[in-house]
């Protein structure tokens, strides 16, 4: 859900503000910026909650013991205190190496599709 909301909400405000600014023209370049971009925030969104899900479901929970997270929160809060906040990013440049390219693809045939409707 992080991933979706944080991408269709970025690509159209990084397109927004390229074709503002008259960095570029709209076309292919403004959508594979726009698009890169979202991928990234896409990434710095949901990497920490990624983190979090993994940690919680990869630990062990010994017969008679406390299990070393109670939940989301504890798990995030333990993290941080134990490692720091940067402890949420680990696994970062697969993320972006795994979102980025996907993110390009997917807005760069959107817009495509859309121009092929508006001029149909």
């Amino acid at each position: 859900m992080l991933v979706t909301a944080s991408q269709l909400a970025s690509y159209d405000q990084f397109k927004e503000m390229i074709l503002e600014r008259d960095l570029m023209k709209d076309g292919l370049g403004t959508h594979v910026t726009a698009s890169f971009a979202a991928g990234f925030v896409a990434a710095v969104a949901s990497n920490p909650v990624d983190v979090i899900k993994t940690r919680v479901m990869n630990m062990k929970v010994e017969a008679g013991m406390a299990a070393p997270y109670s939940g989301a929160v504890d798990c995030a809060m333990k993290t941080i205190k134990a490692e720091g906040p940067m402890a949420l990013y680990k696994g970062f440049i697969p993320t972006i190496s795994r979102q980025g390219p996907f993110t390009v693809v997917l807005f760069v045939t959107l817009e495509q599709v859309r121009k092929l409707f508006k001029d149909f």
